[in-house]
């Protein structure tokens, strides 16, 4: 006998329930999941010259927080869930998993974007961030 437990229920994702307005991590916070969107909305948005920007906005099945989770980075934003929320949750472990089993040489490629990414979300942050200075100066 193992102490393994194979019944269906453990091999479901976890689930995590975000209330309208509640962080679900913030910019500079360690990775330590990924999240998939089974319902809600959620604003991903980055600070700039000690002002908020908006980068984005993740929809139902959508995924966000996997950078960190691939390139071992702090979270590069905040995620704020805008109406009432339910996610999947994947683990720093299960996709490490993920990345040690995929083909050959695509890790690589996946770094090579997560980098991109990272930089392309710090520079789409410093645009807003002039276009509002330019609208809204304070």
């Amino acid at each position: 006998m193992t102490s393994q437990d194979d019944s269906p229920k453990s091999h479901m994702p976890e689930r995590r329930s975000f209330a309208a307005h509640s962080t679900i991590f913030k910019e500079g916070d360690p990775a330590d999941c990924a999240y998939i969107i089974e319902v809600g909305q959620v604003q991903i948005s980055k600070m700039v010259s000690g002002r908020r920007v908006q980068l984005g906005t993740r929809k139902t099945w959508e995924m966000f927080g996997e950078l960190g989770l691939i390139d071992d980075n702090p979270r590069m934003a905040t995620a704020i869930a805008s109406e009432d929320t339910i996610c999947m949750v994947i683990s720093k472990g299960a996709m490490a998993q993920m990345m040690d089993e995929a083909p050959q040489g695509l890790n690589t490629v996946i770094y090579s974007l997560a980098h991109i990414v990272r930089s392309a979300g710090q520079e789409l942050a410093e645009a807003r961030y002039q276009l509002l200075q330019r609208e809204n100066p304070e």
